[in-house]
């Protein structure tokens, strides 16, 4: 005995098929004509968008690539000099401060010390980084910084 469907049924699986196309990947039609039914749909999957068949995409950016020990050198105001900073899956945690760096490198902190406080700003990339500091005293400065080897 064959079950037919519903015509309400058949509306709500072609609604279905048709939300899911932009999620399958590439959408080819088939000419080729399979036991009189109207053409076939393969859904093949691709290495990234617009990356040629074959080629496959560098990874996205982590911010567990950041994680260790680092050593931040500011300069540009009276009492700087250099801390040392954990980074882990993207927490800076330092003495007197915290803060945050994303996935591309960005980064921002903020501490308080010595009756101060200072915000953060700058990028890490690789095993170096380099960025700018506010100081609630009115002094502005830089900074760099290295990550440590083990």
């Amino acid at each position: 005995m064959k079950l037919r469907k519903s015509a309400p049924c058949r509306a709500r699986t072609a609604l279905l098929v048709v939300a899911l196309i932009p999620w399958s990947g590439v959408v080819r039609s088939h000419a080729g004509e399979s036991a009189g039914h109207g053409k076939r749909l393969a859904f093949l999957s691709t290495s990234g968008e617009g990356q040629p068949p074959g080629e496959i995409p560098p990874p996205p950016p982590d911010v567990r690539d950041f994680d260790g020990r680092w050593m931040f050198t500011s300069a540009g105001c009276k009492h700087t000099g250099s801390l040392v900073a954990i980074i882990r899956s993207g927490r800076i945690i330092v003495r007197g401060g915290s803060g945050q760096v994303e996935p591309d490198g960005t980064l921002h902190s903020v501490g308080a010390g010595g009756g101060m406080t200072l915000t953060a700003e700058g990028h890490l990339s690789g095993g170096t980084g380099s960025g700018t500091f506010d100081r609630s005293d009115g002094c502005t400065g830089t900074w760099i910084a290295i990550k440590r080897r083990r």
